[in-house]
């Protein structure tokens, strides 16, 4: 018995094996040839049916809603379920527009069957998508038709409904609508037009029930069925990895190294097939890629522990979309999702590797600990410097002062403003095609902690400067002004304000700044007198500034003798020297 019961299961095991592969090549194809390998494939319905309620998913977007339609007529009704449940809700509130969306392609689909399934197991939800969007009259035997019966639809003259809000088509209508040259009101037309249809088809299929189905939305409690409907469909996406936000968020709560869980002894070699657990989506995978220390370590997993891991990555992820309140309805907003997840992950590991990037370390982490603590090993690196940020801005110079976070540049605003995010991401500058990016190694971290610590070293040396904010007047005002139009303003003899510099004036400030000695260093002579000037401004000794505050008056001096190092002092113009606070001198 035992024999035949392992024979049977390994035929099983085999079949969905084949399957396993059909739907990968599937859903790596192009929408064109995955439409084409589900519809030519020996047994279609088996093979539609085979696929993880999440796959199914990604592919009917992929391929398109509307051409996916052959496809959803041969799904399970669970599958239906999972699409009703991740399209058509609004947080807590159901969209009645992506409902009408949803149901138009359930209905194409295959209509009577969609009738049966939603009157017999969810007829609530129906029933309040019905009572949204029409009014029910019933007529007694004795009792005349309603008195605006043109405006309602009958199909036994017992019953009646009508849609509140549509317009009526009569020629009156037509005719005042082409002397208007307006369009006719076509408010929630497709639903209406669905509706009418849905309806219909119920009384042909079985007036009784259509006649009870009329009768129970009348009395639908809108309140009760929404709350009980967000119930139920909380449970069974919980069941597939997508908490409800509040317990979603858990994600990127911070570990420390200390805090990790082991995987159990056993976990590594306890992969048993089992017919009745459905197997992870895979829709994923082809998403992972690049270089990075995780993916590389993926190369090194026999199949059976990838298929563990895929179960892992898989709730990984829906957790990600459940805490970020993404609704996935393309490829790009999914793929977004799996590249946070890949990217803390390899965060996470460099980190708990100490920056020992070797696949094989890399190997031995995952098969101790879940992948679900390493990624957030990788969120407690980025949240470290978010919490550093916040911490110093509340007690920043430029807070004091309700200077905007552009005083500190277009580069350091753009570190700030990643820092400051309710998740934190690293400034890219579009280095990879991005503006920002999520964090996904420790040389992100260390960069943007060092240009967090020049940003901190700046705002406290600007803080012991002498100087009256409110005397700026005109121009642009950022770290950079500050700095260069005291600088120059005392080197100038001038008093030690923000009120701009006349140009014939700074002209000889111009001409020392960028004086050819003999020795050709330029840079380091401008760059001393700068120093020498911040240290007798600050009262700080020259010995005493800070690294970063020097990195970053030497990336200053740099940036001046670019910009302006070959420029005639005679061709000074305030308009094009943003560096300074300046303007041209009135004629009297």
């Amino acid at each position: 018995m035992t024999e035949k019961t392992n024979y049977k299961l390994a035929n099983i095991q085999k079949k969905e094996g084949e399957l396993r592969a059909v739907r990968h090549e599937i859903l790596v194809s192009e929408s064109e040839n995955a439409l084409g390998l589900i519809l030519d494939a020996p047994a279609p319905a088996t093979l539609v049916q085979s696929f993880p309620d999440q796959d199914l998913y990604y592919l009917m977007h992929k391929i398109g809603p509307y051409d996916f339609i052959p496809v959803l007529s041969m799904a399970k009704s669970e599958q239906w379920e999972y699409i009703l449940d991740v399209e058509v809700w609004d947080n807590d509130r159901l969209d009645l527009e992506y409902m009408t969306k949803t149901f138009d392609l359930l209905f194409q689909a295959d209509p009577q069957r969609l009738l049966r399934w939603i009157i017999k197991e969810k007829p609530d939800y129906f029933e309040f998508y019905l009572f949204k969007n029409m009014e029910i009259k019933v007529r007694e035997h004795d009792e005349p038709p309603p008195s605006d019966f043109d405006d309602y639809i009958t199909i036994d003259d017992k019953f009646y409904f009508r849609f509140p809000g549509k317009p009526l088509i009569t020629d009156e209508a037509i005719d005042e609508a082409i002397d208007e040259d307006q369009p006719e009101p076509m408010d929630n037309q497709e639903a209406w037009e669905l509706i009418e249809k849905m309806v219909k088809t119920v009384a042909q299929m079985d007036l009784s029930v259509f006649h009870g189905l009329l009768l129970e939305t009348k009395a639908v409690l809108l309140a009760e069925v929404e709350e009980e409907q967000f119930r139920l469909k909380n449970l069974r996406l919980a069941e597939k990895g997508f908490l409800p936000t509040h317990e979603a968020i858990g994600i990127y709560q911070p570990t420390r190294l200390s805090s990790l869980r082991k995987r159990p002894e056993n976990a590594l070699f306890n992969h048993q097939f089992d017919p009745d657990m459905p197997l992870p989506p895979q829709f994923f995978s082809q998403f992972i890629e690049g270089d990075d220390l995780f993916v590389k370590s993926l190369k090194l997993f026999d199949p059976e522990f990838i298929l563990h891991l895929e179960s892992e990555l898989a709730a990984l992820i829906n957790k990600i979309i459940s805490a970020d309140k993404i609704k996935v309805q393309s490829r790009e907003i999914l793929e977004k999702a799996i590249k946070k997840a890949c990217a803390y992950i390899n965060l996470g590991l460099e980190v708990i590797l100490k920056g020992e990037l070797k696949p094989e370390l890399a190997r031995d982490v995952i098969q101790k600990y879940f992948l679900e603590d390493i990624f957030r090993t990788g969120s407690r690196a980025g949240i470290k410097l978010k919490t550093k940020s916040i911490n110093w801005f509340k007690k920043s110079f430029i807070n004091k002062n309700r200077l905007p976070l552009s005083f500190f540049g277009e580069d350091f605003l753009g570190v700030i403003g990643g820092l400051f995010l309710d998740r934190p991401l690293y400034y890219d500058n579009y280095a990879s095609g991005e503006l920002y990016r999520d964090f996904k190694s420790l040389l992100d971290i260390t960069v943007t902690d060092k240009i967090l610590k020049q940003i901190i070293s700046l705002d406290r040396m600007i803080s012991k400067l002498d100087v009256n904010i409110k005397s700026f007047k005109e121009g642009v005002l950022t770290y950079k002004t500050l700095i260069l139009t005291l600088w120059a303003k005392d080197r100038l003899n001038l008093a030690p304000t923000l009120e701009p510099i006349d140009t014939i004036t700074f002209k000889d400030f111009f001409i020392a700044l960028f004086s050819k000695p003999d020795s050709d260093e330029t840079d380091q002579l401008q760059l001393n007198d700068l120093i020498i000037w911040t240290s007798e401004a600050t009262g700080i000794k020259e010995t005493d500034l800070t690294e970063e505050f020097l990195e970053v008056l030497t990336d200053l001096i740099k940036e001046l003798e670019t910009e302006y190092g070959s420029v005639n002092p005679k061709n000074i113009d305030p308009r094009f020297i943003p560096h300074f606070l300046l303007r041209e001198k009135k004629k009297k």
